[in-house]
This record gives structure tokens, sequence and C-alpha cells, in this order.
């Protein structure tokens, strides 16, 4: 078991219950999408996974391990084995592309290094193969504010697999893409998780994406698990039932 949920629950200081008590367990290699509407909890909960938000109560074990409530290099060490992808990229876009792969590495050379950006041979030449992963080798030197909105994404995900990381969480990674550039983005994670053997989990709107790419699906609604199995299962009745009456599949494609 990789990764182990139990009863966890986030009430944010305004009084809303973001999340509340989800229980379920993920195993290696499996990849998870995590679907709902908006508000129902999703970005809560991956942000509780790799602990940029604190849970207000509950269990998150990772490797058997009790991460709930760690700190300091605990904290470090248990991040360094968790990629994240987010919906706006993230990247420094004066910067080559090669750079922004290689910031996910920071975690391995020195500050003053990363500043001046000398990074040893060796962890160029990883950054370059990740980039060869996701199809885009061939812009390494140019800069990033120059590339395509699914090009910056393929970007972030080569500087997450810096990592080598055991989980990817991917919040929304296509949301803010065309449909055919949303494929391309997600064929890439689904390499990353049938070939490399990562464990991701993603959260998505769009329900072709889910039943195309993922092994699982998760359903969220008003912070609650309304729905845990396959992609092939989610029926029409299940479809109203996660996303309510009055919804229509063509809103998330």
């Amino acid at each position: 078991m990789l990764l182990d949920i139990r009863s966890l629950s986030k009430t944010y200081p305004n009084g809303t219950q973001a999340l509340k008590s989800l229980t379920f367990a993920v195993q290696e290699g499996e990849f998870v999408a995590v679907i709902g509407l908006s508000g129902s909890g999703k970005s809560t909960l991956l942000r509780c996974i790799n602990r940029l938000i604190e849970p207000t109560s509950g269990t998150i074990l990772f490797d058997a391990q009790d991460v709930t409530h760690i700190s300091g290099e605990a904290l470090r060490r248990y991040r360094r084995k968790i990629g994240m992808i987010f919906q706006h990229f993230n990247l420094i876009g004066r910067t080559s592309v090669l750079n922004n792969v290689l910031m996910g590495a920071l975690g391995s050379v020195s500050t003053l290094d990363s500043i001046i950006g000398r990074f040893p041979p060796a962890l160029q030449e990883m950054a370059l193969r990740n980039l060869e992963i996701v199809g885009i080798a061939e812009k390494a030197s140019v800069r990033a504010d120059t590339l395509s909105g699914g090009q910056q994404q393929r970007v972030a995900i080569a500087r997450a697999l810096m990592q080598e990381p055991q989980l990817l969480l991917a919040d929304e990674p296509v949301a803010s893409l065309d449909p055919a550039t949303s494929h391309s983005v997600m064929r890439y994670l689904g390499y990353i998780n049938r070939q490399l053997g990562t464990t991701i989990i993603c959260n998505l709107h769009f329900l072709s994406l889910v039943r195309e790419y993922a092994t699982r699906a998760i359903a969220l609604r008003q912070g609650e698990i309304v729905f845990d199995g396959s992609p092939s299962e989610i029926t029409e009745e299940w479809f109203r039932h996660i996303y309510g009456d009055d919804a229509v599949e063509v809103e998330i494609r």
C-alpha cells in the first residue's frame, strides 16, 4: 500500500468543511482520477496529501509511515518523494526550458549552485532525458515563455520527474488547455504511469479523459466520497449523483 488515507477532514478558518472524513487507499502503480464539481474538495485533498495544507483531523500514511504532522527535515524528505503538477504550470518564463526542468532537482544541489544555475552534468543529462519522455527535448534551450500552454505543461511534468517521485499529484493539469492539447498532455501522464510505474493521482473535470487514462475514479461531492471504482462504471445515474440532477455530461466532456 503506497498511500493510506484514514478519516481525513479539513475545515478552513472561515468554517468551510472542504473534506469530511475521507477514507481510501492507493496501491502502487494506480492512476487515480479524482473528479467532482469545483469546490468539491479535490485541490484540498491533494494539498493535504503533500502537506501544503495541514489536515484538521485524520491520518495520512505513506509507505506505512505516518506523515500527517511531520515537519522540518522529515517533511522535506517526504515531499521529495512526491511530484506536483499544477494547472498554471509555474514556470520561470525568462529562463530556458532546461533550467526550468533542473529546478525540480533543487534538493540535490546547494542554494548557491541553484541560484547561479550550476548543475552537475549528471543532472543535466537527467533533465534532457525527462524532456525526451514528454516529447519536447528539442526545446531545451528556448525560453519557457515562448512555448504553447500544452508545451509548458509538459515542461512542468519533466520538472516533476526530476524528483524521481513515487507519487505524482496533478491538480487539474489540463483545465486551461483545449481538448486536443489535453489529450496530448494526458498521453504523457499515461506513459509515465504505465512505463515508468509512477503512481498518479490526478484531479480532472473531463470525464472522457478519466475513462481513457485512469485505472480508477474517486468522486467527491461537498467534501465526501460518493463514488470509488472503475471509470467505466460511471453511468448516467452515477454522473447525476456526482454532479447534480441538472448536470449534462457535455459540460465536462
